[in-house]
């Protein structure tokens, strides 16, 4: 059971704009009420909202029951009022609305397996509810109020409306479940600032996006539709736009973007700016945050004198949307998101499929977006010069918004409803109605090693054609060994619909895991105990912090048993002392490994143990001294006996050495980096023509040719307990 009690909701076009609260939320929720209709461990969802008389909004709204699908049902309450009201003032509503809900459930018999909360007013049912009927329940936040309290105006007063959120969001986290969040900033930032947040409880899980729609062509008719009616306020319609499409409410902040480009000179000489806000009938008939902020809007255009230069259309259907971005695309253009603050940014995404680059706030999920995209800029909200500067800096260079452009549509493919729905019942721990063939359940005697990111990942035909050779040869371990975390590796193999691994070594080999049928993890923790000798991490993370050529990677890619480092092109070369560093004046290349050597002996002077693996011509990573691929591999080798002559690795950079070296065979895809040079006359290798997957499989195969590793006789029983 959703429950869901803000904005307009029914089933068919929703018009989303038409009121203040009639936005993202809502189009989340039906998307993944969609997607969850598509599980077999789903057999039906009642989605409950509440009912108003409101003509002038549709009469839809008014019905106390709606057959969204076969599997999908749409539930009206009526409160003591029966006008529509805005979220502010839904919570007078809430006593006789929790009623009528548990009337209802008990007059049908109805007890649903879990309740999903949507936004915190719905929080306040869901909790009642758990208490009547025992029935547990998941919060989703979508915009938190303790973060709207954070980005008010300076000296303002906290108002009583957004004092009564914070109480109820604080009492819905506290009570709920589980809590999901779409961006690791939301985890760990806004839900940080409440007092009973419990990271335990948070689930990270990336809400999905409808991609092919925004990348089928639009049609002719609605294409003319949108071309017509955007020429009607430009003077120039062939240049460059700057495209925004939000709801008129002040956290978008697009009064910001207007400013942004009025006070541009040359954005304004070479540019339009295209902004559609939502639905109105009238500046005045709207409700009164959209009233304000459409009168802003219209103020700052007429004081900047931007008629003929901005458009700011009435009314867009939801089927205008890909003819919306494909327009600005021909005309290489920007979308921009200045929001104050973005919990997530689902526009983002629809701007990546559509190949269009991004100018967006660094404030919530845009980062965790462009981190995975890499399809535009981030920016301070507040910092009007920067965004303007942004925004001029992707439009006036051909190459840059080329590259940009072709990123997101090339890396936004994770964000798909089926991989969120496939995480969503997994999460919940719904009963799986057909578990796959447990993996373990077999012998076992040989190896099969492989990086992932450019080595297993990146052509999902060889990925295919290789899940089937994995198939067919069941006495194969089947080993995944990767630089990234257990989450990130995680979400790539399911991007990339991967056969699963039977064990996954994450972070360079500082920590592996056992994947039961579902793919839920098992850290080994013998591995660890292994690790943890002779390990100071603390020692060689302040030692390194001072190297000039260092610097720290991102807080979520370090580890207990990782430290990691990007290095940068500087002129100063450090050499080891016993008391740091001393520098001495030479220049040092951005792809030399001379760098990897100077730490090595600046940990060694000071006596600190420690493995310094280099790739990718940036990255340094520092690891436990029996750390690293082809220690993790020989650990699990040795926990099933297998013969080091059964071990086949395949990699494609110079993470990989190790387990290059150590493997009986191994094979280096076409696609390797230039670190791999140094391996070229080793008789061990097979160096493929074939990229990725592809090659991997080119080099089982002529290995199958050659004899060298063919189905073995008897193998070890792969249910070995692990310590």
């Amino acid at each position: 059971m959703h429950i869901a009690l803000q904005g307009c909701l029914k089933a068919g076009s929703i018009p989303y704009g038409l009121t203040a609260d009639t936005g993202g939320h809502i189009r989340y929720l039906l998307e993944l009420v969609e997607a969850l209709s598509d599980r077999p461990e789903i057999s039906h969802q009642i989605i409950v909202t509440r009912a108003f008389d409101a003509p002038h909004l549709g009469e839809a709204y008014n019905r106390l029951e709606e057959q969204i699908s076969d599997k999908v049902t749409l539930w009206r309450f009526r409160g003591y009022s029966s006008a529509y009201l805005p979220k502010e003032e839904i919570w007078k509503e809430l006593p006789h609305l929790t009623d009528s809900l548990l009337r209802k459930m008990q007059q049908r018999n109805i007890k649903p397996n879990l309740i999903h909360a949507h936004y915190a007013d719905a929080g306040v049912v869901a909790m009642r509810l758990k208490a009547a009927l025992a029935i547990p329940y998941v919060f989703t936040g979508h915009s938190l109020g303790a973060t709207k309290a954070q980005h008010r105006p300076a000296n303002s007063a906290l108002g009583n409306d957004l004092k009564r959120r914070i109480r109820y969001e604080e009492i819905t986290i506290k009570h709920a479940d589980s809590v999901i969040a779409s961006s690791e900033h939301e985890a760990q930032v806004q839900y940080g600032m409440y007092r009973y947040h419990d990271a335990s409880k948070i689930l990270l899980n990336p809400p999905g996006c409808k991609l092919g729609i925004i990348r089928l062509n639009a049609s002719k008719t609605v294409g003319g539709q949108v071309d017509s009616e955007l020429k009607r306020f430009l003077k120039e319609p062939n240049r460059p736009c700057l495209l925004a499409i939000a709801r008129p409410v002040e956290k978008k902040n697009l009064c910001a973007l207007v400013r942004a480009y009025g006070e541009h000179p040359k954005l304004r000489y070479n540019a339009n700016l295209v902004i559609y806000a939502g639905t109105r009938i009238g500046i005045e008939s709207g409700e009164p945050e959209a009233c304000r902020v459409w009168t802003q809007l219209l103020q700052l255009i007429d004081d900047y004198d931007l008629y003929g230069y901005v458009a700011y259309p009435k009314y867009h259907t939801l089927d205008q949307i890909p003819a919306i971005y494909q327009w600005a695309v021909k005309r290489q253009g920007v979308f921009v998101n200045p929001a104050l603050n973005e919990p997530f940014g689902l526009t983002l995404l629809e701007a990546a499929a559509a190949g269009l680059p991004v100018v967006t706030t660094r404030e919530g999920g845009p980062v965790d977006i462009l981190g995975r995209c890499g399809h535009g800029l981030l920016v301070s909200p507040t910092d009007i010069q920067a965004i303007g500067d942004a925004c001029r800096r992707l439009i006036s260079s051909d190459l840059e918004w080329q590259r940009y452009s072709s990123r997101g549509y090339r890396n936004v493919d994770y964000y798909t409803w089926s991989r969120h729905a496939e995480q969503y019942v997994s999460d919940m721990r719904f009963p799986i109605s057909e578990c796959p063939a447990a993996p373990g359940i077999r012998q076992v005697s040989q190896i099969l090693a492989t990086d992932m990111d450019g080595t297993l990942l990146g052509d999902k035909v060889g990925l295919t054609r290789l899940a089937a050779w994995l198939a067919l040869n069941r006495q194969c371990l089947f080993i995944v060994a990767t630089g990234r975390s257990l989450t990130a590796a995680l979400s790539e193999l399911t991007a990339w619909a991967s056969p699963l691994p039977d064990f996954l070594i994450t972070d360079v080999g500082s920590a592996i895991y056992r994947l039961d049928p579902r793919g839920q993890p098992q850290l080994i923790t013998s591995w660890h105990r292994r690790l943890s000798k002779g390990w100071r991490r603390a020692e060689c993370e302040r030692l390194l912090c001072r190297h000039p050529g260092l610097v720290p990677q991102p807080q979520d890619t370090q580890s207990d048993y990782k430290l990691s480092f990007f290095t940068r092109n500087t002129q100063t070369s450090t050499l080891a002392a016993t008391n740091g560093f001393n520098h001495t004046r030479r220049p040092v290349a951005w792809h030399d490994e001379t760098i990897k050597e100077e730490v090595e002996q600046a940990l060694a002077s000071v006596g600190l143990a420690a493995r310094v693996v280099y790739s990718h011509g940036n990255l340094l990573d520092i690891l436990p001294e029996s750390s690293g691929k082809a220690h993790a591999v020989d650990f699990l080798r040795e926990r099933f006996n297998i013969d080091r002559d059964e071990i086949i690795a395949a990699g494609d950079s110079g993470n990989d050495i190790d387990l290059l070296q150590y493997a009986a065979h191994g094979i280096v895809v076409a696609n390797h980096s230039s670190e791999l040079k140094r391996l070229q006359h080793s008789s061990s290798l097979y160096w493929a023509k074939t990229e990725y997957a592809a090659g991997v499989l080119e080099g089982l195969q002529r290995l199958e040719i050659r004899g060298k590793w063919i189905e073995a006789g008897d193998g070890h029983d792969f249910t070995k307990i692990l310590g």
